[in-house]
């Protein structure tokens, strides 16, 4: 019985992961898109992309801060450095922020 369990709760943790929403997918999607921030932001209303955006968000931050201390910049500047090439490196038909904060495809 023990077994059988343990083989249904993986089997669940595995399938849903396996519906989880990928980053790439989101911004396919048209659910996220780079913001002049430095950070995505949401352009579709949905929760699974809204949990990628605030995971990553968060990752991004801590990365900035590390390079912020690193060089002696500020966090905002480091961001607002890392949103210029997130936006370029943008694929066609990804959602970008412009600078008056409207949303557009590439």
């Amino acid at each position: 019985m023990k077994v059988i369990l343990i083989a249904i709760l993986t089997g669940l943790l595995f399938s849903s992961s396996a519906l989880a929403l990928t980053l790439q997918q989101a911004k396919s999607q048209g659910l996220l898109g780079e913001q002049t921030n430095g950070y995505l932001g949401l352009v579709g209303n949905n929760e699974q992309a809204k949990k990628v955006m605030n995971d990553v968000n968060a990752k991004r931050k801590l990365h900035y801060q590390k390079i912020a201390k690193k060089n002696k910049l500020s966090t905002d500047d480091v961001a607002m450095l890392a949103a210029k090439k997130a936006i370029a490196a943008a694929k066609k038909d990804h959602y970008i922020q412009t600078i008056s904060g409207k949303w557009q495809q590439k």
